[in-house]
């Protein structure tokens, strides 16, 4: 608002406007009255942001927290690369290299739910959860993906079997040939199937595929072809026996490779 001007007014008309003709006694009251105003702003602000403090110590803590799960899991599926000189993060079949998004993508390019229906991942408490229009959320699974293994990849989508590690879990899951399905999926995750209705079985299925495309740590694994001198997926040539067999990895080794 534009400041008012005692000295470009007449007396009668500082008189009318604040009760005295004086200019300068006008301009005093003027001042004191922005004064008043800027220490009310601030005095408003301080409460304003006293108010909000609670809320954005809890979404700092949040945000902290988010960051260490988020380590931490990287850490692990890091370590799981690293367990054994047949993991590679890139594979190269017939002369051509591949990576994960020929496999896995790095999202989910669609959304099979309407805008009713929401599953979506709490990064803080580690829950999918599933939302109905505006009803409560209601909890699907806990799952987080550390690192996926693509074992013996043939070509673009094609491999002998994945092997998905879950926070939480000490032996991988295995599914042949690459493909996961729902029904494979409950026959070796039965501890989080208990109490799913039908329909959330379904949600369940998909929030496992989410987890895995929201995996960084996704490798290849080439089996050594049998005992002896192996090639490594880099060129190295490594001598393979039961000896230096890795426990989490037996499972992928018939008797006669053994």
């Amino acid at each position: 608002m534009e400041k008012y001007n005692p000295y470009e007014h007449t007396n009668e008309e500082n008189e009318e406007n604040f009760g005295t003709w004086n200019p300068e006694e006008i301009i005093r009251m003027q001042e004191y009255a922005a004064k008043q105003v800027a220490e009310n702003d601030n005095s408003r602000a301080k409460e304003i942001v006293k108010k909000m403090m609670p809320d954005i110590k809890r979404k700092a803590q949040d945000e902290a927290l988010r960051k260490v799960k988020a380590e931490e899991n990287d850490k692990k599926g890091i370590h799981i690369s690293k367990i054994s000189p047949f993991i590679s993060e890139t594979i190269s079949i017939n002369g051509v290299d591949f990576d994960r998004t020929k496999f896995i993508p790095h999202f989910i390019k669609y959304d099979n739910y309407s805008e009713d229906v929401r599953l979506y991942f709490n990064d803080v408490s580690s829950e999918w959860l599933i939302r109905v229009k505006n009803g409560l959320p209601k909890l699907i699974s806990r799952f987080v993906v550390e690192a996926c293994l693509i074992v013996d990849a043939v070509g673009p989508g094609s491999c002998s079997a994945l092997s998905v590690f879950l926070n939480g879990s000490t032996k991988p899951l295995i599914f042949s040939e690459g493909i996961i399905t729902s029904s494979d999926l409950r026959k070796q995750t039965q501890y989080h199937q208990k109490g799913l209705t039908l329909r959330n079985r379904d949600y369940y299925f998909e929030s496992f595929i989410r987890a895995i495309c929201m995996c960084n740590n996704v490798f290849f694994l080439t089996l050594p072809k049998h005992a002896g001198w192996n090639n490594t997926p880099d060129g190295r040539r490594i001598f393979v026996s039961a000896e230096n067999m890795i426990p989490i990895l037996s499972d992928f080794f018939y008797d006669e490779k053994e």
